[in-house]
């Protein structure tokens, strides 16, 4: 495994700032799994985009493989075939099995043996493996086969929490209807985006935008057609900022986004490019034809995050007067 192997000092694995979870836990059933099996190592190991991460090592001295050691997906592992097949995995000798000929772990590391089972996410799919491994041939009896599906299940109990933790954050921060961060969890993701912007030296734009004449169109329409336009001001959004950036919906139909730029005519462009959106999406959404207004301002100073909406606000108020004059 070393010669195929990136060393990453991040983790995968997620905490929940309210300790939930606790990976000291964690790291004591992976501990205990070594210990009751009498082995020289055991893991959990997550299966994320850049391959197989150990999450958590046991940590004893003769465990060859540290927690952050990643392994490339395409390389011949015994986590690989239990994400593969979604199965349980025994390994008594890898020695006797040709398919193991070009697995790492055993011609340049010297392991035996392998038990793993696999670990999901509430949702199916796989989180990765939890497993033990032996530097010789092995001979695991049923009750050893149960012990680690048990165990198992206890982390699949944690990661069950860590969902319903992450849903229920998503759900205090978000907007419904719009999709986008409500009020509250934009002024939490602006703060971080602000300071992560003084220490990088990068410029910062708010822009405030609000539906020209709002009330007429639930008036006429019904406030099933207004519904339609906020969620297409979400969409439209999203779509035209960078992934970096923060949006939020502040007020009924009153949008922010906090946005990177480089040259201060980024930010007009921008603009431009948010209001020429909602010309193409119109018809498309066959909904009534709309107009916003949109105000602009610096957001690198030392003014707090309420300090910038209200000067946005006001540039927007200003442009809306100048549209109704």
């Amino acid at each position: 495994m070393t010669q195929n192997a990136t060393f990453n000092t991040d983790t995968f694995l997620l905490e929940d700032p309210n300790d939930l979870i606790s990976t000291d836990k964690w790291q004591r059933t992976v501990n205990l799994l070594a210990k009751v099996f009498d082995a020289p190592a055991s893991f959990l190991v997550q299966y994320t985009q850049k391959g197989f991460q150990v999450t958590i090592a046991s940590d004893q001295a003769s465990n060859p493989y540290p927690a952050g050691l990643i392994v490339e997906p395409e390389v011949n592992i015994f986590c690989r075939r239990i994400v593969e097949t979604r199965q349980q995995l025994y390994v008594s000798n890898a020695l006797l099995d040709s398919c193991w000929d070009s697995n790492p772990e055993v011609h340049n590391d010297g392991f035996r043996s392998y038990l793993g089972v696999p670990v999901f996410w509430p949702s199916g799919e796989p989180f990765g493996t939890f497993c033990v491994m032996d530097f010789k041939e092995t001979d695991y009896q049923t009750t050893y086969l149960e012990l680690i599906r048990h165990l198992k299940d206890i982390l699949e109990a944690d990661l069950s929490l860590i969902g319903a933790y992450a849903e229920m954050q998503k759900l205090a921060i978000t907007d419904p209807l719009s999709g986008v961060n409500n009020r509250r969890g934009f002024d939490i993701l602006a703060e971080q985006r602000v300071k992560l912007a003084q220490r990088t030296d990068t410029s910062l734009g708010l822009l405030y935008l609000d539906v020209d004449n709002f009330k007429a169109i639930n008036d006429k329409h019904g406030h099933g057609v207004g519904d339609d336009v906020i969620t297409l001001i979400g969409m439209v959004l999203t779509q035209s900022v960078r992934q970096s950036d923060v949006i939020g919906r502040v007020g009924g139909d009153e949008f922010v986004a906090l946005v990177m730029y480089d040259a201060k005519e980024e930010l007009a462009s921008v603009k431009h490019r948010i209001a020429a959106a909602f010309c193409s999406h119109h018809q498309l959404e066959r909904l009534p034809v709309f107009t916003v207004s949109i105000g602009i301002t610096d957001a690198n100073s030392s003014a707090s995050i309420g300090e910038l909406l209200d000067l946005a606000d006001r540039d927007m108020l200003q442009r809306k007067r100048e549209i109704m004059d």
